[in-house]
This record gives structure tokens, C-alpha cells and sequence, in this order.
């Protein structure tokens, strides 16, 4: 009975601590007090897995991650999610949690969270075998919720003990950004001889501190952090990211599709990532499938790729479709020695084009995707297209008629879909309610710290191991594109470099801190978005346009400098009684 009635407390303090965010020091919870956590193992593990329900969730809403706040990924709504305010540059103290999903609310309610279990920990009785790799936990996680908030804002609070009643002051102003990264890096390096080789992918390891740390130091190193270049920075940079990158059990997959799959078992390329299954499920109306598919298969396009992205990936034999990256207004040049064929434009591409994107023709669940109208009259003269009842980005109906009627709204503004980090086995709607999907949010993968790894090189003048590192992720098997050349140098490599890493990482939480941390923001926002047109005349034969401008006031897209760094809201100003400084722009 002692037993049964333990496991029963141990599921009502994970579920309570997961559900409030309350720390224990407020109250006993029934017959527990904060004395028997601390000295229970059962107990003080339920509350460490309690840390990570405040870790950021890729599928909190329509925007489906940061990516729609960039340059390549286009959220159709305007119903906010942060995105017109951000890339209209309309952003203030008031909207900005919006932009980052409750950053600074969700990663200071952890660290109070956390920050107690350092106090508790002081009289613990448990041994120190067992109670290392909790602790591990709790530096790690600490370190993960400052750089969180830090990569938004700058510099902020180093917040790193509870507060008490005996406390004469709550006001912390701002450590600088250097402060607060060599915080955490402390952090970092105390966690790593406390946790586990082995831990499961969606708690923290080893390997996911000496991921955290490669990333936090590129960041460290990189334009927005090391204004006068500092090589030192970067130096440091490379041996932590070059660790990461030569860490045995994490093996690239050859499957690149694959990685984002979590049955039958999550890759083990993921080094770190939040899990979903039955009881802990992506969410009702928030599933990727929902949120991305075409119309025709019962999604929204809540958010799609646009044709800037789709230009990204070269041809198989490695040359880029056209000359020049950025906008397609239909001007474009093409790249003579590619091969392709605007009007045939998905012929001979790199193949995680397809392991993306969902674009016309592509086979799909059983049959292709059409994003084509019909021309209804086409004897010389082309009149206005009528949409084609049974496309799947038609108002006028969707092809999935499994569900006894065809799908009637909800088509792309740029006729393209996402098909990376959605699972084709699953219906996205049964019963007249989305089904619940289970792909892994991942936090770090094994190729990006080649990525990373390949950066640090080219800042510090060694092209070959950086077109090396590069080039190993392009010959993956299922991937298998040419390397980079040797003459491929200079800035055209890092051109290269950020092309296989837009593709490569898309959808995954980079692109958005990639354009801030490398200040490229006058150059990659504040653009109008395209996607493409595609008519079907009457003799079947398909034309393809480009230059189509996304159906939103995309001219309205405007970029300042401000933005490199996010308002702090206001209530957090105020309740510091305005110790909290602004961010230069926001005053």
C-alpha cells in the first residue's frame, strides 16, 4: 500500500509541477512536503522532468516554429503569431511575446522553478550517485533557458538563485550579453561530468550540454556578438562544435526523410528533442500535418515555403538553378551551366527538395499533387483561369473525398506545401477533428554541428575542412549531391554555405537567429515573397510563371536595424520597477 500510494503521489507532483509551474516551497502538495521531495529519488525525479515542460513547443500555434518570421516560409494568416509584427516592423514592448511565444514568461518561470531545486538540493539525503544526474539536469536546463531568452533579447537578468521572503530586493537590471554567455557556458561545463552518456534523447545527456555549447558559442562568435571579429571567439567555437561533430552514437542518417520521423523509433542522429506520443501529443488544431498539407489532403497551408526557398536547391549536378539568390520576380538569370527548365522545374533537383517540399507533380500519399488551374479558353488570346474543381489548391474543392465530401478552403498563397516534419501514415483530420501527430520537435541533430563546424572554418581562413565538413552532409545517401568544389572560395563559399544550411536545417528553428546573428537582415527581409502560377491549357500542357507577388500587403515588409534585438515587454520593465533598461529603439 506505502508503495502504491508513493507511485500515486509521484504522478500527482509530475502532472501538478508540468500543469501550474509552481514551485513546492509555496505549499505542501496533499501529504508532501518539501522535505520529502528532496530526500525522495522518485520524488526529486518527477520534479527535475517537471523542468522541461517550459522548453519552447514547435507546433504552439498556426506559425509552427520561427520560420514564417524570416524569409523563406510564409504564414497565410494574419492573425497575428507575431509575424506581421515583426517583419512590418510594427513591434513594441506590448506585442512582442507574441514574436517569442512567451519567452521571457515561460524560461523565468523554469529558472524559479529550477533555481529551487538548488536550494532544496543543500540537505538532501540522497546519495551522490543518484542525485549527480539530476543536478546535471538543472545546470544544463538553466544554461538552455538563458540562452533562450538571451538569443531574443540580448542581454538580460542572469537569474541564478531563489528568491525569499528575507530578500530585501527583487530588482535585477541587465548583465550584458558577454555576462550572461559566459554564464552559461559555466554552466555547461558543470553539467557535463554530472549527466549521463546514455540518457534518452528527450532528456539531457552529455552530448546534449556539448551541444548547447557549440551552439551558444557560434552564436558568441558570430557578426551580431563579436562586432571587431574577434578570432579568439571563433576559435573557441570550432573546438566545441568540432567535439560535437566527431561524437561517437550520434551517426548521420542516410535517410534524411527519415530524421523527422519518430516511428518506428526517433533517428539517432537527434541528439536532444521533445518527444510526443498518445498522452503528450503534438495538440488538437496544432499538428503539423493540419497545419502544412494542401488543401487536398485536408490541411491548411497554414504555412508555406515560397519560391525564394524553392531556388535554394541546385540541380543533381550541384549548379543552382539560377545565377543570383533572393527574390524570383521572373527576372531572374539561369544559370546556363544547370540545366534547368523553368517549365519544368523540379526535374533533376536536389532530392531533399522533395523530402520538403510539396510542389506540383510530386507523388504524395498515393497520388500527385496538382497546384494547376485550368485555362477555360486558350485559342491565342488567355483570358482570367477558372480553378479546377479537384486541386489541391482550389476554393471550389479539394481530391480527398475519403471523408464524404471534398475540401473546400484554405489553399496556398504560393503553391507550395511542407512535407519535412509531418508523418504521411497519419490522417490529419478523423471524426471531423485533426488527429494528434507525434513528430519530435528536435533541438539538436548531428548535422548541424557539421554546419556550425564549416562556419567557424571559413571565418578563420581554412576552406577546405570547411567545404569538407560541408560536403559530408551533401553525400549522405539519400542525398547524395556532388561536393562543393575547390574553386568554390571567398564569398561565394559562404554563399554556398548559407544555401546548405537554409535547406538543410529549414523548418528547424535556425533561419530566423541565422539572419540576425550573421546581421543580414537589410538583405534577406523586408522583401516581397513570390510563389509561381501554373496553368493547365487545354492540350494538358502546364506554364509555369513566375514573379507572382504572395496574395498580402508583402510590400509592407520593412526592415530597421532594431530588430536585431527584441523589446523587452513592458511588464517586465515595470515589475522591476524599472531597474530593466530598453533595448535601444524601443525607449
Amino acid at each position: 500500500m506505502k508503495k502504491i500510494l508513493k507511485l500515486q503521489l509521484i504522478g500527482i507532483l509530475a502532472l501538478a509541477l508540468a500543469c501550474s509551474g509552481e514551485s513546492l516551497e509555496l505549499k505542501p502538495l496533499d501529504a508532501i512536503s518539501k522535505k520529502d521531495v528532496y530526500n525522495d529519488i522518485n520524488l526529486l525525479t518527477a520534479y527535475v522532468n517537471a523542468s522541461y515542460a517550459w522548453m519552447p513547443r514547435f507546433s504552439n500555434g498556426q506559425r509552427m516554429g520561427t520560420d514564417p518570421l524570416a524569409d523563406h516560409a510564409y504564414l497565410k494568416s494574419d492573425r497575428g503569431e507575431g509575424v506581421p509584427q515583426y517583419s512590418r516592423n510594427t513591434l513594441d514592448a506590448l506585442n512582442v511575446e507574441g514574436v517569442t511565444k512567451n519567452a521571457w514568461s515561460d524560461s523565468y518561470r523554469a529558472l524559479r522553478h529550477i533555481n529551487s531545486y538548488f536550494d532544496g538540493i543543500k540537505e538532501s539525503k540522497i546519495p551522490k550517485g543518484q542525485l549527480d544526474p539530476l543536478t546535471g539536469q538543472m545546470h544544463f536546463l538553466r544554461a538552455y533557458y538563458h540562452f533562450d531568452v538571451m538569443r531574443y533579447y540580448g542581454g538580460i537578468p542572469i537569474v541564478d538563485k531563489r528568491f525569499g521572503i528575507g530578500d530585501k530586493k527583487f530588482d535585477l537590471p541587465k548583465n550584458t550579453v558577454e555576462e550572461v554567455i559566459n554564464f552559461i557556458i559555466k554552466e555547461l561545463d558543470t553539467a557535463m561530468p554530472l549527466l549521463k552518456a546514455d540518457a534518452p534523447r528527450a532528456r539531457a545527456s552529455k552530448a546534449a550540454a556539448m551541444a548547447l555549447k557549440g551552439r551558444v558559442l557560434l552564436y558568441a562568435a558570430s557578426p551580431l556578438l563579436n562586432a571587431t571579429n574577434d578570432r579568439a571567439k571563433w576559435e573557441k567555437a570550432a573546438v566545441a562544435n568540432k567535439a560535437v561533430m566527431d561524437l561517437p552514437g550520434y551517426p548521420l542518417a542516410d535517410n534524411y526523410r527519415s530524421i523527422f520521423l519518430s516511428r518506428p523509433s526517433i533517428s539517432n542522429e537527434i541528439i536532444f528533442t521533445r518527444e510526443f506520443n498518445l498522452e503528450n501529443h503534438q495538440g488538437t488544431w496544432a499538428g503539423a500535418n493540419t497545419m502544412y498539407w494542401p488543401n487536398g489532403y485536408r490541411g491548411w497551408h497554414s504555412v508555406s515555403p515560397n519560391q525564394q526557398f524553392v531556388d535554394l536547391f541546385e540541380m543533381k549536378n550541384g549548379e543552382t538553378p539560377y545565377l543570383t539568390d533572393g527574390p524570383n520576380d521572373g527576372k531572374k538569370v539561369i544559370n546556363p551551366k544547370s540545366g534547368y527548365d523553368p517549365q519544368n522545374p523540379y526535374k533533376n533537383r536536389d532530392p531533399r527538395l522533395t523530402d520538403i517540399v510539396l510542389y506540383n507533380g510530386v507523388e504524395f500519399r498515393g497520388r500527385k499533387v496538382e497546384y494547376w488551374v485550368d485555362i477555360y479558353k486558350d485559342d491565342g488570346v488567355t483570358q482570367k483561369p477558372a480553378a479546377k474543381k479537384g486541386c489541391d489548391n482550389c476554393q471550389t474543392g479539394g481530391k480527398d473525398t475519403r471523408f464524404g465530401s471534398v475540401y473546400s478552403h484554405e489553399p496556398s498563397q504560393t503553391n507550395y506545401a511542407y512535407r519535412k516534419l509531418t508523418d504521411p501514415t497519419i490522417d490529419p483530420v478523423s471524426g471531423g477533428a485533426p488527429t494528434q501527430e507525434f513528430t519530435p520537435d528536435i533541438q539538436f541533430r548531428k548535422t548541424e554541428f557539421y554546419l556550425n563546424y564549416a562556419e567557424t572554418q571559413i571565418a578563420l581562413g581554412n576552406e577546405v575542412a570547411a567545404r569538407e565538413a560541408i560536403n559530408k552532409v551533401r553525400a549522405r545517401e539519400s542525398v547524395g549531391m556532388p561536393p562543393i568544389p575547390a574553386t568554390v572560395t571567398g564569398a561565394e563559399l559562404v554563399r554556398a554555405y548559407r544555401r546548405e544550411r537554409a535547406i538543410e536545417l529549414s523548418l528547424e528553428g535556425h533561419r530566423f537567429f541565422d539572419i540576425r546573428r550573421w546581421k543580414i537582415g537589410k538583405e534577406a527581409m523586408g522583401k516581397t515573397m513570390y510563389g509561381v502560377e501554373i496553368e493547365r491549357l487545354s492540350s494538358g500542357k502546364l506554364v509555369y510563371s513566375y514573379g507572382t507577388k504572395i496574395a498580402e500587403a508583402t510590400p509592407l515588409r520593412k526592415w530597421d536595424d532594431r530588430l536585431y534585438w527584441l523589446p523587452i515587454p513592458d511588464r517586465e520593465i515595470k515589475a522591476s520597477n524599472n531597474a530593466l533598461k530598453q533595448n535601444p529603439g524601443y525607449e
